[in-house]
């Protein structure tokens, strides 16, 4: 544990010096462990999320009954004992579902972002910045480029938490009796709590500026400020863009 204080405090504070000790191209192996256990970590809270929507809702939804062929099978085939087009149309037409549970299902069809898009964003991000150093008239190198990416994902574990802590804020005496009204109720609650997930996503584009401009500029063999040029317009896009 004592061994991890220095370099991550390094990082915080001095990325600089973390780089000088470690060029980013010998990083490379921690910096992906650090990619995979981001995407772990990203999956799981958003398995957290849809937990704790379906835990704020409390009604029911008439929905149509996936048991029961479509009516106009039954209509034709209800009477013949022989057909099998008929098999369940004696069951009831609608069923009443937990809208908190359908919520969770349908936010774990969205699994597989936390899952691809990690590793996504660090394909782009290694080419950015392998790209970035060259425009800078530096000599990155592809290796060294990946773990930058790679490192750019510690910072978002700061994003992450809050964000869940925030959602568990405004969620924590909210209960959402109908769910035609569910996504203005929440966006009312959520709305208390925005300008501070506002100010901890600058705070990560900050930290990811620092780590991303200071390993750059070792690795590329190029001044800081051009390091941070070149790091800092993809970022400040790449914010804008996700803010949309």
């Amino acid at each position: 544990m004592v061994s991890l204080v220095r370099p991550l405090r390094q990082l915080a504070v001095s990325p600089t010096r973390f780089f000088e000790e470690r060029p980013p191209s010998d990083t490379l192996p921690v910096a992906a462990g650090l990619v995979v256990f981001f995407a772990v970590a990203l999956t799981a809270a958003l398995l957290l999320v849809g937990s704790m929507l379906a835990g704020a809702v409390d009604a029911t939804v008439t929905m149509d009954n996936p048991d029961r062929p479509p009516e106009t099978f039954c209509e034709q085939y209800e009477d013949d004992p022989d057909s099998p087009f008929g098999e369940g149309c004696d069951e009831p037409v609608t069923v009443e579902r937990d809208a908190g549970q359908l919520l969770r299902e349908a936010v774990n069809d969205y699994l597989w972002i936390g899952v691809v898009s990690p590793f996504v964003l660090w394909f782009l991000g290694t080419l950015v910045l392998f790209a970035g150093g060259q425009l800078a008239a530096g000599d990155p190198s592809f290796a060294g480029t990946a773990a930058l990416a790679g490192w750019a994902a510690l910072p978002e574990f700061l994003r992450v938490v809050a964000g869940l802590a925030g959602l568990w804020y405004a969620l924590r005496d909210l209960t959402i009796t109908g769910p035609e009204q569910g996504a203005a109720v929440l966006e009312t609650a959520l709305a208390a709590v925005e300008p501070i997930l506002l100010v901890v996503s600058l705070l990560t584009l900050g930290w990811q500026w620092s780590i991303l401009s200071a390993g750059l500029s070792e690795d590329a063999d190029i001044s800081r400020g051009a390091a941070a040029v070149a790091v800092g317009v993809p970022l400040v896009i790449f914010f804008v863009v996700g803010a949309l």
